[in-house]
């Protein structure tokens, strides 16, 4: 392939996550939740006083909104094109219970002890191009990435009745210091609320495509969605598929591959505790657009 290290630095120093796909323990929450207010434009009284029109509770329809991280980090194991989904190769049936079919992907990169990646909003990964190789030349319907099921984020939202909080590295405990103000592991235990375990979730259309995502264990099974639970166990990573818009082609004359992608307004979640007495930051999704030259 022509210019083929050319095309590799740019896949993986570039690289962006797979699409825009609600990653929250949350998820019904996640599909309706608006943008957040913006603080500095509009006053936010108190966190969920009731009868208050200008609570955080109020203004959100529910206390559950989309932010800015200031820090967003994940840990990378695989990236690449597929020409189906592998984890429902048929498009009608996922293989939980099972690993996923990789036979039809090309890897720009794969690393099996992973490498910790973390950005903010305009910012891009560099990874280790000792794991990056040449993906094959190809028509690609599918984008692909396994990812860590803890994200790291760090953020704040505020003034909210006079204070800003700040994420600590408590998971889903804020503090109103600013001394405080640290990252926080945010882990993926379940894409529904608590009280189920839902091991994955498929057909949510994003700006320039279709994301599903599946929870994988330590062996590389898919884990199978239980009711029973309250949340899923045993997971370790995260499989992320984006059904593009525009299948992505590679071929000898390509000379680069550009992704851009945006955390802004979405890769944050800003949350309410059940009694309306803090607010606490959680992962959320961020967007990409695929364009070769």
């Amino acid at each position: 392939m022509k210019n083929k290290k050319s095309l590799i630095k740019k896949l993986i120093f570039s690289l962006a996550f797979l699409g825009s796909i609600s990653f929250y323990q949350t998820k019904a929450y996640a599909e309706e939740s608006p943008v957040c207010p913006d603080p500095s434009s509009t006053t936010i009284t108190s966190i969920a006083d009731g009868g208050d029109a200008t609570s955080f509770y109020a203004l959100t329809g529910g206390g559950f909104c989309k932010g800015t991280p200031d820090e967003y980090g994940v840990t990378v194991f695989k990236m690449g094109f597929c020409t189906k989904n592998p984890a429902n190769p048929s498009g009608s049936s996922v293989l939980a219970g099972s690993a996923p079919d990789y036979s039809t992907c090309t890897w720009g990169y794969d690393n099996s002890t992973g490498e910790a990646a973390s950005f903010a909003a305009g910012g891009s990964i560099d990874l280790s191009e000792t794991y990056a190789s040449d993906p094959a030349a190809g028509t690609y319907p599918y984008a692909v990435m396994l990812i860590s099921k803890d994200f790291n984020i760090k953020g704040k939202f505020g003034p909210v009745g006079g204070k800003t909080y700040y994420s600590t590295s408590t998971f889903q405990t804020s503090s109103t210091d600013s001394g405080d103000y640290a990252t926080t592991e945010a882990p993926l235990n379940t894409f529904g609320g608590p009280g189920s375990c839902e091991a994955y979730t498929e057909g949510e259309v994003v700006t320039d495509g279709v994301i599903s995502a599946y929870l994988i264990d330590s062996s590389g099974i898919m884990l199978e969605s239980d009711s029973s639970l309250s949340e899923c166990s045993g997971q370790e990573k995260l499989l992320g598929v984006m059904n593009m818009s525009s299948d992505l082609i590679i071929s000898d004359s390509t000379a680069g591959l550009k992704m851009t992608f945006t955390v802004t307004n979405n890769g944050m979640s800003v949350v309410t505790n059940r009694a309306g007495t803090d607010i606490f930051v959680d992962s959320g999704p961020f967007s990409v657009k695929f364009e070769t030259f």
